[in-house]
C-alpha cells in the first residue's frame, strides 16, 4: 500500500488500521509505505528504513531507535526533534 493513511480524516485512518490488523490475525502481510514517524510504533510491527539504501531493518522495537532515525533522516530529524518538543511543551501547559 503507498501511504493509505494520506489525505484521509481519522475515522478513516483508523479503519484502515483495523483491517490491518485483521489482516494480520488471519496471517497476511501488507508492506505499506507510511511517512508519519509519530504513528510507526502504534501501527506496524516491523519497519524498513530507508534513505537511498536499506539503513535499518527488523521489528519495530529494535531497529525505530534514534540513531537509525539520524542515520535515515540526517540532520533533518533534528528539525522534527524540535517540533515534537515544542509540541510536548504545549500540552504540559495547557
Amino acid at each position: 500500500m503507498d501511504e493509505p493513511f494520506a489525505a484521509v480524516d481519522a475515522a478513516t485512518e483508523t479503519a484502515i488500521v483495523e483491517i490491518l490488523k485483521q489482516m494480520k490475525a488471519d496471517g497476511k502481510t501488507a508492506v505499506v509505505i507510511h511517512h508519519d514517524l509519530q504513528t510507526v510504533r502504534d501501527y506496524f510491527d516491523y519497519v524498513v528504513l530507508l534513505n537511498m539504501r536499506v539503513v535499518a531493518a527488523g521489528a519495530v522495537d529494535e531497529v525505530f531507535t534514534h540513531e537509525n532515525l539520524q542515520k535515515t533522516y540526517g540532520g533533518r530529524l533534528t528539525l522534527l526533534d524540535q517540533a515534537t518538543e515544542a509540541m510536548r511543551r504545549r500540552e504540559i501547559k495547557t
